[in-house]
Protein backbone atom coordinates (compact mmCIF):
# COMPACT_ATOMS: atom_id res chain seq x y z
CA UNK A 1 0.00 0.00 0.00
CA UNK A 2 1.32 3.86 -0.58
CA UNK A 3 -0.13 4.99 2.39
CA UNK A 4 2.32 5.75 5.24
CA UNK A 5 2.66 3.18 7.94
CA UNK A 6 3.54 4.18 11.61
CA UNK A 7 4.13 2.27 14.86
CA UNK A 8 2.34 3.72 17.39
CA UNK A 9 -0.46 5.89 17.03
CA UNK A 10 -1.54 8.46 20.61
CA UNK A 11 -4.62 8.63 20.94
CA UNK A 12 -4.87 11.42 24.38
CA UNK A 13 -6.56 14.50 25.48
CA UNK A 14 -5.15 18.23 24.59
CA UNK A 15 -4.38 18.56 28.15
CA UNK A 16 -2.24 15.54 28.46
CA UNK A 17 -0.15 16.31 25.57
CA UNK A 18 2.68 18.74 27.40
CA UNK A 19 3.20 16.52 30.53
CA UNK A 20 2.41 12.78 29.08
CA UNK A 21 1.55 12.20 25.45
CA UNK A 22 4.72 14.45 23.69
CA UNK A 23 7.79 13.16 26.08
CA UNK A 24 6.69 9.90 26.03
CA UNK A 25 6.08 10.37 21.66
CA UNK A 26 10.08 11.37 22.23
CA UNK A 27 11.00 8.33 24.18
CA UNK A 28 9.94 5.69 21.98
CA UNK A 29 10.97 7.87 19.00
CA UNK A 30 14.47 7.42 20.61
CA UNK A 31 13.68 3.75 20.56
CA UNK A 32 13.23 3.38 17.02
CA UNK A 33 9.38 3.26 17.00
CA UNK A 34 7.70 5.33 14.01
CA UNK A 35 4.74 7.73 16.34
CA UNK A 36 1.62 9.17 15.19
CA UNK A 37 1.25 12.65 17.45
CA UNK A 38 -1.24 14.92 15.88
CA UNK A 39 1.27 18.14 16.28
CA UNK A 40 3.87 16.09 13.88
CA UNK A 41 1.28 15.10 11.45
CA UNK A 42 -1.36 17.64 10.90
CA UNK A 43 -0.49 21.31 9.17
CA UNK A 44 -2.56 24.11 8.54
CA UNK A 45 -5.11 23.35 5.87
CA UNK A 46 -5.30 19.73 6.72
CA UNK A 47 -8.93 17.88 7.39
CA UNK A 48 -8.24 16.88 11.35
CA UNK A 49 -10.81 14.19 10.80
CA UNK A 50 -8.87 12.81 7.54
CA UNK A 51 -5.45 13.15 9.05
CA UNK A 52 -6.71 11.14 12.42
CA UNK A 53 -8.25 8.47 10.17
CA UNK A 54 -5.17 7.62 8.26
CA UNK A 55 -3.24 8.21 11.66
CA UNK A 56 -5.75 5.00 12.78
CA UNK A 57 -5.82 3.21 9.84
CA UNK A 58 -2.42 3.04 9.21
CA UNK A 59 -0.73 2.22 12.46
CA UNK A 60 0.08 -1.31 14.33
CA UNK A 61 -0.61 -0.23 17.74
CA UNK A 62 -2.43 2.84 19.34
CA UNK A 63 -1.40 3.66 22.79
CA UNK A 64 -4.76 5.36 25.28
CA UNK A 65 -3.50 7.74 27.74
CA UNK A 66 -6.66 7.29 29.95
CA UNK A 67 -6.70 10.37 32.51
CA UNK A 68 -9.62 12.65 34.24
CA UNK A 69 -9.72 14.77 31.05
CA UNK A 70 -9.75 11.88 28.02
CA UNK A 71 -13.21 10.38 29.32
CA UNK A 72 -14.16 13.73 29.37
CA UNK A 73 -13.83 14.82 25.80
CA UNK A 74 -15.80 13.20 22.96
CA UNK A 75 -13.44 13.32 20.14
CA UNK A 76 -10.76 10.78 22.05
CA UNK A 77 -13.77 8.20 22.49
CA UNK A 78 -13.90 8.26 19.07
CA UNK A 79 -10.62 7.27 18.03
CA UNK A 80 -10.91 5.09 21.37
CA UNK A 81 -13.60 3.45 19.01
CA UNK A 82 -11.59 3.08 16.19
CA UNK A 83 -9.04 1.49 17.56
CA UNK A 84 -11.00 -1.23 18.99
CA UNK A 85 -13.00 -1.52 15.86
CA UNK A 86 -9.91 -2.86 14.33
CA UNK A 87 -9.27 -5.85 17.00
CA UNK A 88 -12.34 -7.29 16.39
CA UNK A 89 -10.24 -9.95 13.98
CA UNK A 90 -8.51 -11.24 16.98
CA UNK A 91 -5.44 -8.96 16.85
CA UNK A 92 -4.43 -6.81 20.01
CA UNK A 93 -4.03 -3.14 19.39
CA UNK A 94 -4.93 -0.64 22.15
CA UNK A 95 -2.35 -0.19 24.89
CA UNK A 96 -3.51 1.58 27.69
CA UNK A 97 -1.83 4.01 30.12
CA UNK A 98 -3.25 5.32 33.31
CA UNK A 99 -3.14 8.48 33.98
CA UNK A 100 -3.98 10.03 37.29
CA UNK A 101 -6.85 7.27 37.40
CA UNK A 102 -7.75 4.78 39.30
CA UNK A 103 -9.07 1.59 38.53
CA UNK A 104 -12.79 2.40 39.97
CA UNK A 105 -12.33 5.52 37.74
CA UNK A 106 -11.45 3.24 34.60
CA UNK A 107 -13.94 0.69 35.32
CA UNK A 108 -16.89 3.28 35.67
CA UNK A 109 -16.01 4.94 32.00
CA UNK A 110 -14.42 1.96 30.37
CA UNK A 111 -15.13 -1.35 31.49
CA UNK A 112 -13.53 -3.45 28.53
CA UNK A 113 -10.18 -1.12 29.19
CA UNK A 114 -10.29 -1.56 33.10
CA UNK A 115 -9.76 -5.45 32.58
CA UNK A 116 -6.38 -4.89 30.70
CA UNK A 117 -3.27 -4.73 32.34
CA UNK A 118 -2.00 -1.11 31.90
CA UNK A 119 1.28 0.49 32.20
CA UNK A 120 1.27 3.83 34.56
CA UNK A 121 2.92 7.22 34.49
CA UNK A 122 2.90 7.05 38.15
CA UNK A 123 5.99 4.70 37.41
CA UNK A 124 8.01 7.36 35.21
CA UNK A 125 7.62 7.61 31.82
CA UNK A 126 10.67 6.23 31.19
CA UNK A 127 9.81 2.91 32.31
CA UNK A 128 5.99 3.14 30.35
CA UNK A 129 8.21 3.47 27.72
CA UNK A 130 10.11 0.74 28.13
CA UNK A 131 7.08 -1.37 28.49
CA UNK A 132 5.45 -0.30 25.75
CA UNK A 133 8.13 -0.81 23.75
CA UNK A 134 8.53 -4.42 25.02
CA UNK A 135 5.00 -5.25 24.11
CA UNK A 136 5.42 -3.78 20.56
CA UNK A 137 8.60 -5.72 20.16
CA UNK A 138 7.20 -9.24 21.62
CA UNK A 139 4.00 -9.35 19.54
CA UNK A 140 5.27 -7.69 16.61
CA UNK A 141 7.26 -11.40 16.76
CA UNK A 142 4.43 -13.39 17.00
CA UNK A 143 2.98 -11.82 14.09
CA UNK A 144 5.14 -13.58 11.62
CA UNK A 145 1.13 -13.98 9.46
CA UNK A 146 -0.11 -10.75 10.63
CA UNK A 147 -2.18 -8.98 8.12
CA UNK A 148 -0.91 -7.93 5.44
CA UNK A 149 -3.98 -4.86 4.68
CA UNK A 150 -5.81 -3.36 7.40
CA UNK A 151 -8.38 -0.17 6.44
CA UNK A 152 -11.14 0.82 5.14
CA UNK A 153 -11.95 -1.06 1.71
CA UNK A 154 -12.19 1.02 -1.42
CA UNK A 155 -12.71 -0.62 -4.83
CA UNK A 156 -9.16 0.96 -5.08
CA UNK A 157 -7.68 -1.00 -2.11
CA UNK A 158 -9.49 -4.38 -3.23
CA UNK A 159 -7.77 -4.42 -6.77
CA UNK A 160 -4.75 -4.03 -4.88
CA UNK A 161 -4.36 -7.24 -2.92
CA UNK A 162 -2.64 -10.31 -4.10
CA UNK A 163 -4.48 -13.07 -6.12
CA UNK A 164 -4.72 -15.56 -2.95
CA UNK A 165 -5.66 -12.80 0.06
CA UNK A 166 -8.23 -13.96 2.68
CA UNK A 167 -10.15 -10.63 2.87
CA UNK A 168 -12.58 -10.49 5.55
CA UNK A 169 -14.46 -7.74 7.19
CA UNK A 170 -14.02 -6.13 10.80
CA UNK A 171 -18.12 -6.02 11.21
CA UNK A 172 -19.58 -9.14 12.21
CA UNK A 173 -22.80 -11.14 12.35
CA UNK A 174 -24.71 -12.07 15.19
CA UNK A 175 -23.10 -15.45 15.38
CA UNK A 176 -19.42 -13.41 15.81
CA UNK A 177 -18.15 -14.53 12.24
CA UNK A 178 -17.53 -12.00 9.61
CA UNK A 179 -20.60 -10.44 7.70
CA UNK A 180 -17.56 -10.97 4.48
CA UNK A 181 -15.00 -13.56 4.30
CA UNK A 182 -13.82 -14.78 1.07
CA UNK A 183 -10.18 -15.69 -0.37
CA UNK A 184 -9.91 -13.53 -3.10
CA UNK A 185 -9.35 -14.55 -6.93
CA UNK A 186 -7.75 -13.16 -9.88
CA UNK A 187 -7.94 -9.21 -10.50
CA UNK A 188 -10.69 -9.68 -13.04
CA UNK A 189 -13.54 -11.08 -10.54
CA UNK A 190 -12.69 -7.81 -8.11
CA UNK A 191 -15.87 -6.24 -9.35
CA UNK A 192 -18.13 -8.90 -8.35
CA UNK A 193 -16.26 -9.06 -5.10
CA UNK A 194 -16.77 -5.64 -4.73
CA UNK A 195 -20.44 -5.10 -5.78
CA UNK A 196 -21.38 -7.89 -3.27
CA UNK A 197 -19.38 -6.06 -0.56
CA UNK A 198 -21.51 -3.11 -1.73
CA UNK A 199 -24.55 -5.16 -1.50
CA UNK A 200 -24.45 -5.58 1.96
CA UNK A 201 -23.37 -2.27 2.88
CA UNK A 202 -20.01 -2.43 3.66
CA UNK A 203 -17.98 -0.30 1.64
CA UNK A 204 -15.94 1.77 3.10
CA UNK A 205 -15.59 -0.06 6.21
CA UNK A 206 -13.17 -1.74 8.03
CA UNK A 207 -11.38 -4.65 6.39
CA UNK A 208 -8.33 -7.05 7.47
CA UNK A 209 -6.44 -9.08 4.34
CA UNK A 210 -4.10 -11.88 4.78
CA UNK A 211 -1.51 -13.68 2.32
CA UNK A 212 -4.29 -16.35 2.07
CA UNK A 213 -6.53 -18.66 4.55
CA UNK A 214 -3.65 -20.40 6.60
CA UNK A 215 -2.30 -17.19 7.53
CA UNK A 216 -5.70 -15.60 8.34
CA UNK A 217 -5.91 -19.57 10.70
CA UNK A 218 -2.59 -19.21 12.47
CA UNK A 219 -2.93 -15.72 13.30
CA UNK A 220 -6.34 -16.16 15.17
CA UNK A 221 -5.20 -19.14 16.89
CA UNK A 222 -2.11 -17.47 18.26
CA UNK A 223 -3.91 -14.53 19.71
CA UNK A 224 -4.14 -13.92 23.14
CA UNK A 225 -6.55 -12.91 25.19
CA UNK A 226 -4.65 -9.81 26.59
CA UNK A 227 -1.62 -8.24 25.11
CA UNK A 228 0.89 -8.19 28.03
CA UNK A 229 1.95 -5.09 28.52
CA UNK A 230 3.02 -5.35 32.40
CA UNK A 231 3.10 -9.28 33.35
CA UNK A 232 5.56 -11.12 35.61
CA UNK A 233 8.78 -12.44 33.91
Amino acid sequence: MSHEQWDIFICHSSEDKKDVARPLANLLASKGMKVWLDEGEIEVGDSLRVKIDAGLSNSQFGIVILSPSFFSRPWTKSELDGLISREMDGAKIVLPIWHKVSFQDVRNRSPILAGRVAAKTEEGLEQVAEKIFRAVQKTMTRRADAPIYRGRITKKALRSLPVGCFLHSNCLNRDYTPAFAEELGDTGSRDDVWNRISAVGLSGTMFSGYKDATDYRRHMASQTRLLPIDQPS
